[in-house]
C-alpha cells in the first residue's frame, strides 16, 4: 500500500464511510446484542455451562486474527481483505443462526469471530488511505459514534429480539447490515490502491501468532473463571503462549514479509501508543463490567435501573472521543489528548474509590460522564498516532496490533480487577463462599472495601497509562 490514494469525491466518501461504519457497527453490535440473549439461547439448547464460551469463543477468534488481517490488507490491499471478513463474519452468524445444540453454536461463532477479525482493523486502515493524519483526527468521532450506538442499541435489540421473537434473529439481523456494508465498500474501494507486486506470505508467522495469542487469551479466561493467575491452568497456557511467542520472534527475525515485522517495535512511539491503548481498555472495560454491579450489589439498584445509569460513561466516552479529535485535527498535536484524557482518568477513579457509587444519581450520573469523557480523550488519537508515526506499507499492521493489545488490554483488565473484587471479598467473609453466595453473605462495609479496592487499581493502571502518554513525542500530523 505505497501508491498515492486517489482522490475521492464527497459522495463517493459518504458511501465509503457508510460502508465502512456498517462493518464497524457489526462487529461493535455482536458482544452487546449477544449477551443480553444468553439466557434465552441457553434455555433453548441447553447447556448452561458452557453458556460462556458463547462470547469467549468469538472474542478469542476474533482477537488472535485482527493482526492477521491487517497485515494481509497491506500485502493484497484492504477491498479483498476487508469482503473477506464481512462475508465470513456473516456466514458465521448464518451458522449461528441454524445452530440445533451448544456445541454447534460454540463452532459457529469460531467461524463468526475468524471472519470479524478484519471488521475493524481494516476499515479503520481504509479510513487512513483515504484521509491523511490531520483530517483523519477528525474522522476518528464519527467512528466513535458507532461503537456507542452499538453499546446503547445492542442491550436494546438483544432483548427485544429474545422476548418477541426468537434468539435467532441476534445473529439473523447480520445478514442485511453485512450485505448492505459489502455492497457500498465493494464498488466504491475499487479505487484504492493495489500492491504493486506479487506479495509474498509469511504463513508460518501466522500460524505463530494464532498459537501465541490463543493460549494467552485462554489463560486471562481461565484466571477470570479460578479467581487466580497462578491456578495450574492459566499459569500453563501462559507458559505456551511465551513458548509460541519466542518462536514467533525467532521467524519473524528472518522472514522476507514477516507478517508482524520487527521495525515496528523499533518504532518507539508504535510501542507507547500500543502501551496507552492496552492500559487504556484495561481500565476502561473493567470498570464497564464493574460500575453496573456496584450499583447493584451496594445501592441495590435493579438492573435495569444500573444500565441507565451507565448511559452517562457512554455518551461521555463518545462525546470525549469527537471532541479529542476535532480538537486534534485543528491543533495538529495530539499528545494532549492522551494526557489530559489519563489524568482525569486517574483522579476519577480515586474520586470513585473513596466516595463510592449509588449514594446520589446526580453524583454518579457526572462522575461516570467524566470518567467517560476522559476514556474518550484518551483512545481518540491513538489509531492517528500509529498511522502517523508508521510508513504507509505499516498501516494496516500497526492498526491491527493496536486492535488486538486493546482486546488483550480489556480481556486482562476484567479477569484482574474481577479477581481483586473476589479475593478481597473471601479474605473479609468467611466460610469458604462463592459466586453468588459470596456477595449474599458480604455486608456493607465488606463491598464497599472491595469496590473501593477496584476503582483504585483502575487508578493505579491509568497512571501507567499517563506516564506512557507523557512518553509520547507530539509529532506534527500529515497534512498528506
Amino acid at each position: 500500500m505505497t501508491e498515492t490514494a486517489p482522490a475521492f469525491t464527497k459522495p463517493q466518501i459518504r458511501s465509503i464511510m457508510t460502508g465502512l461504519m456498517l462493518a464497524l457497527f457489526l462487529a461493535s453490535l455482536d458482544q452487546t446484542i449477544v449477551a443480553t440473549a444468553l439466557s434465552s439461547i441457553a434455555t433453548d439448547l441447553g447447556g448452561w455451562e458452557s453458556l460462556s464460551w458463547v462470547v469467549s469463543a468469538y472474542l478469542i477468534a476474533s482477537t488472535v486474527t485482527t493482526p492477521i488481517y491487517g497485515r494481509l490488507s497491506d500485502l493484497y490491499g484492504r477491498r479483498p481483505v476487508l469482503l473477506v471478513s464481512v462475508t465470513g463474519f456473516v456466514f458465521g452468524a448464518l451458522l449461528c443462526a441454524a445452530s440445533q445444540d451448544m456445541t454447534q453454536l460454540i463452532l459457529a461463532r469460531v467461524v463468526q469471530g475468524l471472519g470479524g477479525g478484519g471488521l475493524r482493523s481494516v476499515s479503520v486502515a481504509v479510513v487512513g488511505d483515504i484521509f491523511p493524519p490531520r483530517d483523519r483526527a477528525r474522522v476518528q468521532g464519527y467512528l466513535s459514534s458507532v461503537f456507542a450506538t452499538a453499546s446503547i442499541g445492542g442491550p436494546i435489540l438483544g432483548g427485544l429480539f429474545a422476548d418477541y421473537l426468537t434468539w435467532h434473529w441476534i445473529f439473523l439481523i447480520d445478514a442485511p447490515l453485512g450485505a448492505a456494508a459489502f455492497a457500498l465498500t465493494y464498488f466504491q474501494l475499487r479505487r484504492l490502491p493495489k500492491p504493486g507486486r506479487r506479495p509474498v506470505i509469511d504463513w508460518l508467522g501466522a500460524l505463530f501468532i494464532l498459537l501465541s495469542a490463543t493460549p494467552l487469551l485462554f489463560g486471562i479466561t481461565a484466571a477470570q473463571r479460578s479467581g487466580s493467575f497462578l491456578a495450574p491452568l492459566p499459569l500453563g497456557c501462559f507458559a505456551m503462549g511465551l513458548v509460541f511467542l519466542v518462536a514467533l520472534a525467532k521467524t519473524e527475525s528472518v522472514a522476507v514479509e514477516p507478517m508482524l515485522p520487527p521495525r515496528l517495535f523499533r518504532n518507539r512511539e508504535f510501542v507507547l501508543s500500543n502501551v496507552v491503548t492496552c492500559t487504556a481498555s484495561m481500565a476502561n472495560i473493567g470498570l464497564v463490567i464493574h460500575i453496573p454491579l456496584a450499583f447493584q450489589l451496594m445501592a441495590g439498584l435493579t438492573a435495569n435501573q444500573a444500565g441507565l445509569r451507565m448511559i452517562a460513561i457512554t455518551l461521555g466516552s463518545v462525546s470525549g472521543s469527537f471532541i479529542g479529535g476535532q480538537l486534534v485535527g485543528r491543533l495538529g498535536r495530539y499528545r494532549f489528548a492522551p494526557v489530559t484524557g489519563a489524568g482525569v482518568a486517574a483522579l476519577m477513579c480515586f474520586v470513585i474509590a473513596w466516595m463510592g457509587l449509588g449514594h446520589n444519581l446526580l453524583l454518579d450520573m457526572g462522575a461516570t460522564l467524566l470518567l467517560g469523557l476522559a476514556f474518550g480523550c484518551s483512545f481518540a488519537p491513538m489509531t492517528v498516532a500509529i498511522q502517523n508515526a508508521l510508513e504507509p506499507r505499516d498501516g494496516g499492521i500497526g492498526v491491527g496490533c493496536m486492535f488486538f493489545f486493546r482486546l488483550l488490554g480489556g480481556a486482562f483488565g476484567v479477569a484482574v480487577l474481577s479477581g481483586l473484587l473476589f479475593s478481597w471479598l473471601r479474605a473479609t467473609v468467611p466460610g469458604g463462599l462463592a459466586g453468588r453466595e459470596l456477595f449474599a453473605a458480604a455486608g456493607p462495609a465488606a463491598l464497599e472495601g472491595a469496590f473501593s479496592a477496584v476503582f483504585a487499581a483502575a487508578g493505579l493502571v491509568m497512571l501507567v497509562n499517563l506516564a506512557a502518554a507523557l512518553a509520547l513525542r507530539d509529532l506534527p500530523l500529515r497534512g498528506r
